[in-house]
């Protein structure tokens, strides 16, 4: 998983942006929030011009603005409200939609059959499917119940039992939102539990025996377990741990070994498979051949075509960077004095009691063949952030596209190849086994640390990002973080029943479904449009827009190449593309980026903790935009005539 920028974002930073107050969320939702009243006044305007007449349209469009904050906000009763909610609750239960529970539970049960357990990675596998699969059947079930609600109610007349009451149009809104949204609550929470059942029960297994143990001359143990679910592993006991190992990790997790006094071996059940890391990131900074500070590593292909691309104010709306969403690695060469530079901060020996462990998740590009099974070669190098010392590398072979578990011992070895070094460490260095602690050696009165991670074979090149490598400062409990991608869930379901009543008060079922799911599209979409906005903008051939795309297909013409078609039909096909898709644009912009809400499972799956920041950053995204459905949608009941 790789981030953004824009990821490590404060909730703070996202909603104020200090440093550019015109690309803070707040000023964008603002600026929105004002955008969509003026438009929807003007729509009012005209439907009501044409309906009353010019001067009688100005003053029905009036009376709605001045009923709103006169008579009906304030008069809002909560009790009403409650029932109306509680009707809608009811009416959506006698529409049997509990069932889609049961579909879930029998999709979890197929899906035990499809699924590998023999994979890479069987957790991420399983986080991946019940998130997903969770995320389609609530979204699919919130779009069904708020677009068809309304509509079946006026066309049955039984919305005639309650306007004809003192209910008003706010009330009604409200009611039905949020017995929509206590619907799908009721039903996220067992789907939740049954897949925590499902993920966990399904990566589990036991190792029941022991084979090839053999004892080395220095009284450690090695050894490996019995062939289960299609793999087994390798452990060494240590002959001053007590009789305790721990295996090597395969397919995602390991086991704990314990030797009892008599010799036998018991192998314990998963561990490390279900995490929720805590990352602490750090700066970086890369190098190049010649050991000169570079703003960006070397660039191997076309992974980072935009860095830095992205339009200010309202285009960057909530904080979203408007760009094509790539993959930002950064290349060191190897052999050379190229490397990546990361500077930790706030680190401390009470937070790392034991060991430091570093998570690298690091790409290699060969420019050879090389030793394709022993892999390219890396360095890990502590350095002090002030003063010239170094550790001795540690080295390590290049795990791609796994999270490499590295672990800093607290005592390490310091390179005293100079003076000048070996004059500083002076008094640090245990004259026994001539390591420092990492500590007094190499982090700095405020708690910063330099990590360098170098690549030691000469014309390979080791990839790297900002979030490739990190401290990993705890672990959070797996159910929790798991609850939080459900939450994440439960946010986009909300916003989406907010946009299923808002179109269902001007708009029959049918109609009214889809246009929430075009919403809906456009939302799951926006990153791609903003990807062919920036391609047209820089003149990038990638296929140019639906026009040009489509005649492409026909011809059957790569989309890098040279669009072959004649120069005055080319020009007036790419200007009506650009016009098209700077309109998709313009909507997607003001739609929710719904992508970044999804990418909350890629944090589960990924086995890192859902930070609070993010989950505030989609709670303030959803209550504004619930918000703004709730006052379109009391401008339309409001004017609509109930009884047509």
């Amino acid at each position: 998983m790789t981030l953004q920028p824009e990821d490590f974002w404060s909730f703070y930073e996202w909603l104020f942006r200090p440093n550019a107050f015109l690309e803070s969320a707040l000023l964008q939702g603002i600026v929105l929030f004002a955008l969509a009243i003026v438009l929807g006044l003007m729509v009012g305007y005209v439907i009501s011009a044409a309906r009353y007449g010019p001067s009688e349209g100005f003053y029905a469009v009036a009376r709605v603005v001045r009923d709103l904050i006169r008579f009906d906000l304030p008069g809002t009763s909560p009790r009403r409200v409650f029932a109306l909610a509680r009707l809608a609750f009811k009416e959506a239960i006698r529409r049997k939609v509990l069932f889609v529970v049961g579909l879930f539970v029998v999709g979890l049960l197929l899906a035990g059959w499809y699924l590998n357990p023999e994979s890479d990675d069987p957790a991420r596998l399983y986080i991946s499917f019940v998130l997903t699969a969770t995320n389609y059947l609530i979204l699919a079930l919130a779009l069904f119940i708020s677009a068809f609600s309304l509509p079946a109610d006026i066309k049955s007349k039984t919305i005639y039992t309650i306007v004809t009451k003192p209910v008003r149009a706010t009330e009604i809104v409200l009611g039905r939102m949020l017995g929509f949204v206590a619907v799908g609550t009721m039903m996220l929470i067992p789907m939740g539990f049954a897949s925590y059942l499902f993920v966990t029960r399904g990566i589990r297994h036991n190792h029941l025996e022991v084979t090839e143990v053999q004892e080395l001359s220095n009284g450690r143990l090695e050894g490996e377990t019995d062939y289960v679910a299609g793999h087994r592993h390798t452990f060494s006991i240590d002959p001053d741990s007590n009789g305790r190992g721990l295996t090597d990790m395969v397919r995602g997790h390991r086991h704990y070994v314990i030797r009892d006094e008599e010799g036998d071996f018991e192998i314990g059940p998963v561990a490390d498979a279900l995490k929720a890391r805590i990352p602490s990131y750090g700066d970086i900074q890369f190098y190049d051949r010649q050991g000169n500070p570079q703003d960006a590593g070397i660039d191997v292909g076309n992974e980072k075509i935009a860095e830095g691309y992205g339009n200010a104010g309202i285009s960057r709306l909530v904080g979203v960077a408007k760009g094509p969403r790539r993959i930002e690695h950064g290349y060191v060469e190897g052999g050379t004095l190229g490397m990546a530079e990361f500077t930790f901060h706030n680190v401390d020996a009470n937070q790392y009691p034991i060991r430091i462990p570093l998570d690298m998740s690091i790409r290699a590009y060969r420019s050879y063949k090389g030793d394709i099974e022993t892999g390219i070669r890396g360095s890990i190098t502590l350095k002090h952030p002030t003063k010239p010392i170094r550790s001795v590398p540690i080295t390590f072979y290049v795990d791609e596209y796994t999270v490499d578990e590295q672990t800093i011992p607290l005592r390490i070895e310091p390179d005293v190849s100079d003076a000048a070094s070996e004059e500083l460490l002076a008094g640090l260095v245990d004259d026994e086994d001539d390591t420092v602690n990492v500590f007094d050696a190499f982090v700095d009165e405020q708690g910063d640390m330099i990590v360098q991670i170098r690549c030691l074979d000469s014309s390979q090149y080791l990839g790297v990002t900002k979030s490739g490598v990190y401290l990993r400062a705890g672990e959070n409990s797996f159910a929790w973080n798991l609850t939080k991608a459900y939450i994440s869930i439960w946010l986009q379901m909300t916003m989406v029943i907010a946009f299923g009543v808002m179109f269902s008060t001007f708009l029959s079922g049918p109609v009214a479904m889809v246009a929430t799911f075009v919403c809906v599209l456009l939302g799951f979409s926006a990153e791609q449009v903003y990807d062919t906005r920036y391609y047209i903008d820089a003149g990038i051939e990638r296929g140019g827009g639906p026009i040009e795309s489509m005649i492409r297909i026909l011809k059957q013409d790569a989309m890098t190449t040279q669009f072959d078609v004649d120069e005055v039909a080319g020009k007036v096909i790419k200007t009506v593309d650009a016009g098209i898709v700077y309109s998709l644009d313009a909507i997607a912009t003001a739609l929710p980026n719904l992508p970044k809400m999804v990418g909350t499972a890629e944090y589960a799956a990924s086995g890192f903790d859902i930070f609070g920041a993010l989950l505030g950053r989609h709670a303030a995204a959803t209550l504004g935009y619930c918000i703004l459905a709730f006052l379109v949608s009391y401008f339309f009941l409001k004017s609509r005539e109930i009884a047509a």
